[in-house]
């Protein structure tokens, strides 16, 4: 009996050692409520985890930071920085375990917003939106943050920028004014074959004078909304119809132009598996690309260029369904603050100074200005988010780069109110009920997709096996729950 009771107390102490080890797990309580008109006593440190290549510069850029918030919010920042493939990586894991950090880019292409928010990645955040961040809740309409919205609430904070797009050409303005080509006279990938077919004629360092990532393809000009693998919204025909890919003309002749051209050698012919479409472009070795354009897009991109692109339109300016979606800053449900998280997220959409010390770095040492509101990025700089300021809020206070149109941000304006909506504005698919199906369906696509519209395998030759694996992956199952919600959407929307 003596040795039961010996057990049993020794059984109490290592429960009351697991609970103490479980508290010590969670360092702190999570602070959900501040007075958001005074300074905190205690300093917090804010974990910001963001996609793109290390900096060295970042440690110094980071104490500026927290020199210039100290007495606004008390408040320090750690910047993380990580490229594309391994920041999507360990953030999903980190969200997946509940590892602690406070916020981090996240958008409908990366991370999964809306998978990662009904999961429990994100923090609601309507609450912290109306008390700590009323003037960036003003900076955009009603509508743009309902389009962020998962099951009614929002868990992501849009970055202020164009909410539209336009399809159409970037290319190099050397070449064009070298063989009078006038690019806005072209309004399909197949019309500007011949034009293709000359330059790489002419110039011999254009071994590919068209090229394409797996996003700038001919299927850009079919202008759609991606639901689910395989499954789309046209913006101008189907109406009210979940749609196949695979059983749409025009997409299945945007693969044909691809294949067309791959044939002629007007692309790389290891297109399918050549990584880096940006650095390529940089390396000058072609004259022209698909681009998902806005006011100022092309003397953005060849911004670190030694040579200057310019731009021409094709489609008409859309408002993205998922308009809001595309860039955002989450915070995270790990998060020990929240409260001063959203602090200091109203300051970076808010506090001019603060916005452009973030996107460009230390004055005199990272950039060099050269008007009110126009620097000049200093060469090598060992900081500088030139041309990624779409990732960290609001860009209507960024500085104009050289080179740049001073009337740019005027025009992003414009852009926006000029956008027409398509009918399926505002719709988000749930894919819960069918994640199994979509899963296999995914890895149907990894085994046909990429190669089938970027023009490394005949179109013709693999549809039908491509269609048979998509639908005993489950696509039908897919399709019909995605119609099933896309006629409750279009009902309410018609009362």
């Amino acid at each position: 009996m003596r040795k039961l009771k010996w057990i049993g107390v020794l059984l109490c102490l290592a429960m009351l050692i697991a609970a103490f080890a479980g508290c010590g797990s969670n360092k702190t309580a999570q602070v959900t409520e501040e007075d958001p008109n005074t300074v905190p006593e205690d300093t917090y440190e804010i974990n910001w985890y963001t996609m793109g290549a290390a900096m060295g510069d970042v440690a110094e850029v980071e104490a500026a930071i927290n020199d210039y918030i100290k007495d606004k919010i008390n408040a320090t920042v750690k910047i993380t920085r990580m490229e594309s493939g391994q920041y999507q990586q360990q953030l999903n894991t980190m969200m997946a375990t509940g590892e602690y950090f406070d916020c981090c880019f996240v958008s409908n292409w990366c991370l999964d917003y809306a998978s990662n928010a009904r999961n429990g990645g994100f923090l609601a955040l309507d609450e912290y939106i109306d008390k700590y961040m009323p003037e960036t809740k003003a900076l955009m309409e009603e509508d743009i943050w309902d389009n962020v919205r998962v099951e009614g609430k929002i868990y992501g904070i849009p970055a202020y920028k164009e909410f539209a797009e336009q399809r159409g050409w970037a290319y190099r303005t050397d070449i064009a004014e070298k063989y009078n080509i006038d690019m806005s006279q072209y309004k399909t990938v197949e019309s500007l074959e011949p034009v293709l077919k000359m330059i790489k004629e002419n110039e011999p360092d254009f071994a590919y004078p068209i090229d394409w990532g797996s996003d700038r393809t001919p299927k850009e000009l079919c202008e759609y909304n991606d639901l689910a693998t395989g499954l789309a919204l046209f913006n101008k025909k189907y109406e009210g119809k979940v749609a196949k890919l695979l059983d749409d003309p025009d997409y299945i002749n945007a693969a044909r132009t691809a294949r067309k051209f791959y044939n002629e050698g007007l692309i790389k012919p290891d297109i399918a598996t050549s990584s880096d479409f940006n650095q390529r472009l940089k390396d000058g070795k072609t004259f022209a690309y698909l681009e998902f354009l806005k006011p100022g897009k092309a003397k953005e991109v060849c911004q670190k260029f030694n040579f200057e692109l310019d731009q021409a339109p094709i489609t008409e300016i859309t408002q993205l369904a998922s308009a809001g979606q595309g860039s955002m800053i989450g915070i995270s449900r790990s998060s020990k603050n929240p409260v001063r998280v959203a602090r200091f997220l109203e300051l970076v959409n808010t506090d001019k100074y603060l916005n452009n010390l973030i996107n460009f770095g230390i004055e005199g040492k990272h950039y060099t200005k050269i008007g009110e509101d126009m620097i000049k990025v200093t060469p090598n700089a060992g900081y500088t988010l030139s041309g990624e300021t779409w990732m960290t809020g609001n860009v209507f206070l960024n500085y104009l780069v050289e080179g740049e149109d001073a009337n740019k941000l005027k025009d992003l304006k414009e852009f926006n109110k000029d956008a027409v909506k398509p009918w399926h504005y505002g719709f988000v698919f749930d894919a819960t009920p069918v994640e199994q199906e979509i899963a296999a369906c995914k890895n149907v696509n990894e085994e046909y997709g990429k190669q089938f519209i970027m023009g490394a395998v005949d179109p013709d030759a693999v549809i039908d096996d491509y269609k048979a694996k998509l639908a005993a992956a489950g696509i039908d199952k897919v399709q019909e729950e995605a119609q099933r919600q896309l006629d409750e959407f279009m009902a309410s929307k018609n009362k």
